[in-house]
């Protein structure tokens, strides 16, 4: 071996390129998100005649780690857009009648349930969108069952430890 073979072997390899990290599509059904970034800005494929520039309110929103972000944006000539994402938010509308989200900058942290859909981006990727804002009042199905009675006997196991008040015979 000769020393110019030697330094053959302290070449550094060529740097791998960097891996893009790869998120899951959020599940479609409900489900509860953070908005994480939100501002106002024109989105051409949002143009319409009463929006000529497109300007829309920008949402970017997280279901957690390790979860693609979704993003929502809702243009500034769909109001009842910007009611279902108030009535999400559980604002109240004033005595005028309309509502106010304020400034796009205190939306961020805000936790809103919403309905997840999914659609084929051009890519041939999966990607989750927003089907519907659900409103922070609704009621769940779980909470709208009534409770059971905690003393009824007909539905107790047969097998539970009695329970004893005060007054009866403990049999010793």
């Amino acid at each position: 071996m000769y020393e110019d073979d030697i330094d053959d072997l302290f070449d550094d390899p060529k740097p791998q390129p960097a891996r893009a990290a790869s998120y899951a599509v959020v599940p479609e059904g409900p489900a509860e998100v953070e908005i994480v970034a939100a501002a106002i800005g024109d989105v051409p494929w949002k143009t319409s005649e009463a929006n000529p520039s497109g300007t829309c309110l920008k949402l970017r929103l997280s279901a957690g780690r390790g979860m693609a972000f979704i993003f929502a944006d809702l243009p500034r000539d769909k109001k009842p857009a910007f009611r279902a994402l108030a009535a999400a938010l559980g604002l109240e509308p004033g005595a005028d009648g309309k509502v106010s989200i304020g400034p796009p900058k205190g939306l961020i942290g805000r936790r809103v349930r919403i309905e997840v859909g999914h659609y084929l981006a051009r890519s041939g990727d999966t990607k989750a969108c927003v089907r519907r804002w659900i409103p922070a009042d609704a009621v769940s199905p779980k909470a709208a069952k009534p409770p059971k009675p905690a003393s009824d006997t007909a539905t107790r196991s047969r097998n539970a430890v009695p329970q004893f008040v005060e007054g009866d015979d403990i049999p010793f």
